[in-house]
């Protein structure tokens, strides 16, 4: 078997939620050949999904130093950055757009990133350019919904999410973020029939409340009519825990540390 095809099995084994089994694919492929940037990339992937954040930055670094110019390496770089440094990983992203403008999971990781910055305007037309590239990816047309509802364009977030929250892959998620663009469209019974089919009785409230926090930035201005009061949230996101020594790598972060519950954008994965 040569070393791609060997690295197909990677790419299956992170599909299938197993990146030691990726990790240990990769690392015999590196063992052979340490310059072999696929390989790279794929151990990169597996450590990122294992939450070891600095092994992973290393991987994709080093990758860097055979290849300055790889956008797969600095999405990858990127991606690890969400957590720690939004504006490290915004400047990651649009490198990688730089040196591959058909990199459609950059475009869309660059949304995210401007969206942790609270840029939640300047986030949609990375997500649109994202869907041009990529039409029809769930995580990237969620991530877009969410964003416009956090800038104040709700009925346009309806429009995507609306049939998102009620299709085939609807799931707790995007019936979150469509609470949150019924919400900004002031519609708040509507969306709280909408928490209500994850959300136990006990802690709607407190959830709704919660949604009601994340847009508090978007709140219009004096003057306007603000959302009624409420009485008294990744291509697939890999959590596995991480080994003792390095920072845990989260996936890319939620827009607001909710008490219960927050809207979580979603990376499209890239191996």
């Amino acid at each position: 078997m040569n070393d791609g095809s060997v690295l197909n099995v990677a790419d299956a084994a992170l599909a299938g939620h197993d990146p030691d089994l990726a990790l240990k694919i990769s690392q015999a492929v590196l063992n052979r050949k340490p310059h072999d940037l696929q390989a790279l990339y794929h151990e990169g992937a597996a450590y990122y999904a294992t939450g070891r954040c600095e092994d992973a930055i290393a991987a994709y670094q080093l990758a860097l130093s055979y290849d300055p110019s790889s956008s797969e390496a600095e999405t990858g770089l990127g991606r690890c950055l969400l957590k720690r440094n939004a504006i490290e990983a915004e400047n990651a992203f649009s490198a990688a757009i730089a040196d591959d403008p058909t990199n459609a999971a950059a475009y869309n990781d660059l949304g995210i990133a401007r969206d942790l910055r609270g840029d939640y305007a300047g986030a949609t037309a990375p997500y649109e350019q994202a869907l041009k590239l990529a039409p029809g990816t769930l995580a990237t047309e969620v991530n877009l919904g969410l964003s416009l509802a956090l800038s104040g364009d709700a009925e346009d977030a309806l429009e995507y999410l609306g049939p998102l929250a009620i299709g085939t892959q609807a799931s707790p998620r995007i019936r979150e973020d469509y609470a949150v663009a019924l919400l900004a469209a002031g519609r708040t019974a509507e969306a709280r029939e909408a928490l209500a089919v994850d959300i136990p009785p006990e802690k709607l409230d407190q959830a709704m409340t919660s949604f009601q926090a994340v847009l508090a930035p978007a709140a219009p201005p004096a003057g306007t009519a603000a959302l009624e009061p409420v009485p008294s949230q990744a291509s697939a996101v890999l959590t596995s825990p991480a080994r003792g020594q390095p920072p845990v790598c989260q996936p890319p972060p939620t827009l607001a540390e909710a008490s219960f519950i927050a809207p979580l954008h979603q990376a499209v994965l890239f191996y």
